[in-house]
C-alpha cells in the first residue's frame, strides 16, 4: 500500500497557512489526501459571474500492488470537481471518507450543478487543467473535489478565481458580501461617535470615574479600529481579491479588542474598581483561564481564516475553535453569577435591602444582556449566514455588529460614572457594609 508520511492535523494546518490563500483568490496545495470528498470554497454568483479553475501538478497515489489496475478505463469520471448550486450559503456536504461516490449519487447532484472531470492525460503526466465557466443561474455555488477510487490518495496545486462582473468591473466579493466595505465604514463611524461621546462624558464626570470606565473607553476605540481596518480589507478584496496587508491590521486590532472585551466583561462581573478594589483568588483564576484560552483561540482563528476550507483538518479545527470560544463565553459569565449570589445574600444580612436590591436587579439585567450578546454573535449570526438567500448574507454581518453596538452602548449607560449609580458604592455607606460586599470568600446559598 501507499507509504504516506505521518500527518499531524495541526502541522498540516500550519503548513497550509504558510502556503495558502491570501484573500479570495484561492491557492490550495494538498498532498497525500485520502478524503473521498471535501469542500474547497463557496461563492455567491450573480448572472454572468465567472468561475476560473487552474489545476497543476496533479498526482494520483495508488497501492503499489494494484498500480496496473488504474488505467484510463478505471479512472475516467472517477476524479472530478463538482460545482454545486444552492440558494443559500449553507453547504450540503462536508469532508470525509464515506466509501460512497459523492458525484454519482442523485441526492447530491441536480441539473444546475456542473461536474469538471480530470482527464487521464492530466493524471498520467502531472499535467494542467484549466476550466472557465460563465454562470447563468445566480446563486451560491460550492466547489467540491470528489475521489471515487477507493484506497487512493491525491495531491494537486489549485488556483481558483471567482468573481462577478458589475458594470464591466470585476468584483471578487460574493454577491451577498459586496456591500460590506460601505457598511463596515458606516459602523466604524458609529463606534467612533460612541467613543467621542463616552470620552466627553468621562471628562465631565471625572470625579466619579474609576479604572473600569477607562478600560471600556479603550475597548470602544479598538472596536472602531477593527471595523476601520476591516472596511479597507474588504474594499481591496472586492476590487483585487487580495487584502493588501489590511488583514494584518484587522487581526491585530481584533485580537486586542477581543482580549480587552472579555477582560472588561469579567471585571464588571466581579465588581472590580466600583464595588471592590481587588479581585478574589477565584476571580483571578477564572480571568486567567479565559484570557489565556481566548488568546490561543484568536491566534488559531487567524491561521484558520487565512487557510482554504479545503485544507486537511480545516473543518475539524473550525468546530473545535468555535467550541472553545463558546466555553470562554460561558466561563466569563461565572463572575456575574457569583456577584448576583453575593448581593442576594448580602441584601438579606446587612439590612439595606433597598440599596442591594437595586444592585441585584441591575446585575441580573447585565447578565441577561451578556447572555443575549453571546447567543446572537456566536449562534444566531452563524445560522443566518448559513440559511439566508445568497444575496442577503450581508445581513448576518450587520446584525452581529449592530448587536455589538447595542451591547457596548447599553453597558456604558448602566455603568456610566454618576453620583448615585446603583452599581457604585452609595454615599454614606459604612465600612461594615463595604466589608460585606467586598468579602472575597463565596457565600453559601442554601
Amino acid at each position: 500500500k501507499i507509504m504516506a508520511s505521518p500527518r499531524v492535523p495541526l502541522l498540516g494546518l500550519v503548513l497550509a497557512f504558510l502556503q495558502a490563500a491570501q484573500g479570495l483568490v484561492i491557492d490550495l496545495k494538498t498532498s497525500d489526501d485520502g478524503r473521498s470528498v471535501f469542500h474547497i470554497n463557496s461563492f455567491g454568483y450573480e448572472e454572468n459571474g465567472v468561475f476560473n479553475l487552474h489545476l497543476k501538478d496533479f498526482v494520483l497515489l495508488v497501492p503499489s500492488a494494484h498500480k496496473n489496475e488504474y488505467g484510463k478505463e478505471h479512472t475516467e469520471g472517477k476524479l472530478v470537481f463538482v460545482l454545486q448550486h444552492t440558494r443559500s450559503g449553507g453547504i450540503r456536504v462536508e469532508e470525509g471518507s464515506s466509501g460512497t461516490c459523492f458525484h454519482t449519487e442523485e441526492k447530491n447532484i441536480n441539473e444546475k450543478d456542473q461536474i469538471i472531470t480530470i482527464p487521464f492525460s492530466v493524471i498520467a503526466e502531472k499535467g494542467t487543467l484549466e476550466k472557465s465557466i460563465t454562470i447563468s443561474e445566480p446563486g451560491s455555488y460550492h466547489l467540491y473535489f470528489s475521489n471515487c477510487l477507493p484506497g487512493t490518495k491525491i495531491g494537486f496545486d489549485l488556483e481558483l478565481k471567482e468573481y462577478n462582473l458589475v458594470h464591466g468591473h470585476r468584483v471578487y466579493l460574493p454577491a451577498g458580501k459586496a456591500i460590506l466595505p460601505t457598511l463596515y465604514g458606516t459602523l466604524c463611524l458609529a463606534f467612533l461617535v460612541s467613543f467621542v461621546l463616552w470620552t466627553v462624558y468621562l471628562c465631565k464626570n471625572h470625579q466619579h470615574v474609576v479604572s473600569i470606565h477607562l478600560l471600556m473607553m479603550v475597548v470602544v476605540l479598538f472596536k472602531a479600529c477593527t471595523l476601520f481596518s476591516e472596511a479597507f480589507e474588504f474594499h481591496w478584496l472586492k476590487i483585487t481579491g487580495k487584502p493588501h496587508g489590511w488583514n494584518i491590521a484587522f487581526y491585530i486590532f481584533s485580537f486586542l479588542k477581543g482580549m480587552l472585551l472579555f477582560t472588561v466583561i469579567g471585571l464588571i462581573g466581579t465588581g472590580w474598581s466600583y464595588l471592590k478594589p481587588y479581585l478574589t483568588e477565584r476571580d483571578k483564576q477564572v480571568m486567567l483561564v479565559v484570557i489565556v484560552v481566548q488568546a490561543m483561540v484568536n491566534v488559531a482563528m487567524v491561521m484558520l481564516d487565512e487557510t482554504s476550507p479545503g485544507a486537511i483538518g480545516w473543518l475539524t479545527w473550525r468546530d473545535l475553535l468555535h467550541l472553545l470560544d463558546m466555553l470562554c463565553c460561558c466561563a466569563i459569565l461565572l463572575p456575574i453569577v457569583w456577584s448576583i449570589r453575593h448581593l442576594s445574600a448580602a441584601s438579606e444580612r446587612n439590612g439595606k435591602a433597598a440599596r442591594d436590591a437595586d444592585r441585584l436587579k441591575q446585575f441580573r439585567k447585565f447578565y441577561l444582556v451578556v447572555v443575549s450578546y453571546i447567543y446572537i454573535t456566536r449562534v444566531v449570526v452563524f445560522l443566518l449566514d448559513a440559511t439566508l438567500p445568497f444575496e442577503y448574507t450581508w445581513l448576518a454581518n450587520v446584525f452581529s455588529e449592530v448587536t455589538s453596538l447595542f451591547f457596548y452602548v447599553y453597558t456604558g449607560w448602566i455603568f456610566r460614572p454618576r453620583g448615585r449609580n446603583p452599581y457604585l458604592k452609595l454615599e454614606g455607606e459604612g465600612e461594615d457594609d463595604e466589608e460585606i460586599e467586598m468579602d472575597p470568600q463565596p457565600i453559601p446559598i442554601e
